[in-house]
């Protein structure tokens, strides 16, 4: 008998079960025996294909449960279908921007419109979703340290999908009178539920014997803004032991109407974990990144729908001022960031002045008000594997992938962040920081201007 086999367990049928008690003489022997493979014995393909049929929540919470055969399956099914949602979110926009440009009357041109929207801000989510799980649900070499880590919000990838589907329909939560931004809303509040939580649990875990697990993934969290990324440098050159290759890269982030404050404070003793000080620092770049995004699209959002000229059952009225902000104390340092709305800065900083009694001086300072942009430099050295996501596509040739492989055991890092805050120094606060993230040590230091 072949050991490799898969054993087979006996599998009775209801009906033929109770045959059996009435009367097990009668019954033949082989009509007895009815086997049937269990469900962990089967192979990985067919378990995927079953796996697919089921809503993802279930594959999530119940199915990878099971035993280890089937949460490496299930784990296999959820990444995909992670990886499959950005395919399906390309595809839809695609199509709902060439039935945009042959639009005939104004209320296709308007749902249209509305889908686009709501297809932005699903996609600025996704984008955020990946720079936070990409290295651990798919890593990019095999010859990682820790075991891949499964994209476990099924009911995230359910309520996606669900939220495509409708878009695609141009349902009326999508195309109605409402903003898209209602119908979207809730699956952002889950996007950063999941990504909360993964952060503290699921990578702090993970991170627990190198701080280069997490890689370059300040950079991939800068990388989703929607506007203010410029890459300043970028080479691929050998190491000085021409051993394998070094990725150098510097990058500047330009964030309208923002501050990012750092204060020292006084140390308490039980912070000093460098894992939660990086997971922090990934918490206040998210948090910011994103706020600046959904401020920047509900103005981009106005102003397309008056460019359209569409008469509407509802009067469009202009995005309300809006100011987020937070804060966090952290290993002896006190963090202040946040961001306002273009409305919110012209309420605060713009002021309507009569003309007549305007000297060229004031004219000059209401014509010009105090810029805020925070500006946030990074720059890099690091082997292939722990590069930035965007570096992926250009190390991707068989030259890198040998390198890569060469070098994986030896992993470099050095990664200094400079910010630069106006606001501070407008409000009389140190307006520089500077934070480091190298082999085999780390450095923090905050500088005044």
């Amino acid at each position: 008998m072949n050991v490799n086999k898969r054993p087979k367990i006996p599998i009775t049928r209801c009906d033929q079960y109770q045959e059996l008690e009435k009367d097990p003489d009668k019954t033949p022997l082989t009509e007895r025996s009815c086997h049937g493979y269990a469900l962990d014995t089967l192979p990985p393909e067919v378990l995927e294909m079953i796996f697919r049929l089921l809503p993802l929540h279930d594959v999530a919470t119940s199915v990878r449960l099971v035993s280890r055969h089937c949460s490496m399956v299930a784990a296999a099914v959820l990444n995909g279908a992670f990886l499959t949602a950005y395919t399906k979110l390309e595809s839809i926009t695609k199509r709902n921007e060439s039935v945009m440009k042959s639009a005939k009357t104004d209320t296709e041109l308007l749902a249209c419109s509305k889908a686009l929207n709501a297809l932005e801000l699903i996609k600025a989510q996704y984008k955020m979703l990946r720079a936070v799980t990409w290295r651990y649900t798919h890593p990019p070499t095999k010859q990682q340290k820790f075991p891949r880590l499964c994209f476990y919000a099924g009911s995230l990838l359910d309520n996606l999908n669900e939220l495509l589907g409708r878009i695609s329909k141009y349902h009326p939560s999508i195309v109605g009178p409402r903003a898209p931004e209602s119908s979207v809303s809730p699956f952002i509040a889950i996007c950063k539920r999941f990504m909360n939580f993964f952060e503290k649990i699921s990578e702090r875990r993970v991170n627990s014997r190198s701080a280069l697990i997490s890689g370059c993934k300040i950079v991939d969290v800068l990388d989703c803004l929607v506007e203010g990324r410029q890459v300043l440098f970028f080479k691929v050159s050998t190491n000085k032991r021409n051993t394998g290759r070094i990725v150098s890269m510097k990058l500047r982030y330009t964030m309208k109407r923002a501050w990012f404050t750092c204060l020292d404070v006084f140390r308490k003793i039980d912070e000093n974990s460098w894992r939660d000080e990086q997971r922090f620092m990934y918490l206040r770049l998210r948090r910011l990144v994103g706020s600046v995004n959904e401020h920047l699209f509900e103005n981009l959002h106005y102003e397309h729908q008056l460019l359209l000229q569409i008469p509407l059952t509802l009067p469009l009225r202009p995005p309300p001022a809006s100011t987020y902000s937070g804060y966090g104390e952290y290993g002896g340092r006190f963090f202040y960031y946040g961001n306002m709305n273009k409305y919110a800065y012209e309420t605060k900083f713009v002021h309507t002045v009569n003309t007549a009694n305007l000297t060229v001086e004031t004219e000059q300072q209401v014509q010009r008000p105090p810029s805020f942009d925070l500006v946030i430099e990074i720059e890099l050295k690091c082997t292939p594997d722990l590069a930035p996501l965007a570096a992926r596509s250009i190390l991707k040739s068989d030259e890198f992938k040998t390198h890569e492989m060469r070098t994986c055991r030896s992993q470099q890092l050095h990664l200094r962040m400079s910010v630069v805050c106006p606001a501070s120094l407008a409000n009389r606060l140190p307006g520089n920081f500077v934070w480091e993230l190298r082999t085999p040590r780390r450095i923090f230091t905050v500088e005044d201007l």
